[in-house]
């Protein structure tokens, strides 16, 4: 609009455009003694007389001009059926360029003058914790009870390795081979929760044994309190025990209460392995752990390989983070709009998400973090600033 007043003025003062003797060529608006008609040069559609489009190659505006893809078509501008037209908000694209200035190309769609956030899943840390007690020496449905395990241990890293950050804790004996430690006395963490840790936690599980020194759960889970491999803000926390029988020392659940009470907390999921657990213990510590299911047994109970592998795998489809790290802080949360496969999520606690401004990550909750778990959706896309599409 601007540009065109200026045209204007020009032309009142007599100051037309120049172009050749023979007046067929178009003029270059500003020049004198132009006898042919009129062309306006611009960076971008929004620069030239309505219905017209930049030129890409002359840096003209030109009406009417022919076009197979979007990039025929300049700066704002699209292909319209084999015609360059003006773009607008909410109009088709290929790149941010089909769009206004300062708007985005986003599936196909041209928004406002906001910006893409991008953002990166945050995996949860877990924290294997398995019981090594004699009694899992005793065979279980075609193997002991510790290969059966370390088996579903290794196919759950293999699985899940890459969007979860595992560690590995054993109890009771502070050694590989079990062969240190004491009666009541805590375990060991040997791998650390971290990116990539399946190969590590696989080769130190291949050469571990059993020991002799009891089932001490409560003093395994407490020296995790302090844990730093817990302590992590920026992630979910958990705890993921494995036993197969009843704590032989102290009562563990006033322990799982504190791991929860932590900040930040670490939730615990209990799996009992065969029949020699003891179901109110692990009820109720299911229940204090914050990961009770619906209903009772509230823990997982395992009696075979296959029940072992489905319970690792629920767990795993539990903590699948649905935070994400956005790639910038927005100035104001209240401008973020957040998209799945094409449609807006609300900022909602229940069934949308919500911002944590300590941390900078958008958490899905309910049925959005269902279907980010699921592996359902294709495509998250945030944007800042104002929504993909207008909408009049």
């Amino acid at each position: 609009m601007k540009l065109r007043w200026l045209v204007a003025w020009f032309a009142s003062f007599g100051l037309v455009a120049s172009c050749s003797d023979d007046g067929n060529n178009p003029c270059v608006a500003g020049a004198q003694d132009c006898t042919g008609p009129e062309t306006v040069p611009c960076q971008n559609a929004t620069e030239c007389p309505a219905g017209q489009v930049c030129d890409p190659l002359t840096g003209e505006c030109s009406g009417g001009l022919p076009c197979s893809t979007h990039s025929d078509c300049g700066s704002a501008a699209f292909c319209d059926n084999g015609t360059c037209a003006p773009n607008n908000v909410g109009g088709p694209c290929d790149t941010h360029d089909n769009c206004l200035p300062g708007g985005l190309c986003a599936d196909g769609t041209c928004s406002c003058g906001g910006a893409l956030y991008g953002a990166e899943n945050t995996p949860a840390n877990v924290l294997v914790v398995l019981d090594r007690s004699d009694s899992m020496n005793d065979d279980i449905g075609g193997g002991t009870k510790w290969d059966i395990a370390r088996q579903a241990i290794d196919d759950m890293l293999a699985a899940h390795g890459d969007s979860i950050h595992f560690g590995l804790m054993l109890y009771p004996g502070t050694n590989q081979s079990g062969t240190q430690g004491m009666t009541c006395g805590p375990g060991a963490v040997f791998v650390d929760p971290g990116p990539m840790t399946a190969g590590d936690i696989t080769f130190f599980l291949s050469g571990a044994d059993t020991t002799s020194f009891g089932t001490p759960t409560a003093e395994a889970l407490e020296v995790l309190i302090d844990y730093p491999g817990l302590e992590d803000f920026e992630r979910s926390n958990y705890v993921m025990l494995i036993t197969d029988g009843q704590s032989t020392c102290a009562d563990p659940v006033p322990v799982v209460t504190a791991l929860r009470s932590e900040m930040p907390e670490i939730k615990t999921f209990v799996v009992g392995f065969g029949s020699g657990v003891d179901p109110n213990e692990l009820n109720d510590m299911a229940q204090a752990g914050g990961t009770a299911q619906a209903q009772a047994p509230y823990y997982y109970q395992a009696d075979d390989a296959t029940s072992l592998a489905a319970a690792f795998g629920s767990i795993a489809g539990t903590v699948f983070s649905c935070s994400y790290t956005l790639s910038d802080t927005p100035p104001d949360p209240n401008q973020l709009y957040v998209y799945i496969d094409g449609n807006e999520v609300p900022q909602d606690p229940v069934d949308g998400w919500t911002y944590d401004p300590v941390t900078n990550q958008i958490t899905f909750h309910g049925a959005s973090c269902d279907m980010l778990s699921s592996g359902t959706a294709s495509e998250l896309v945030i944007s800042y600033g104002c929504p993909l599409v207008e909408i009049n």
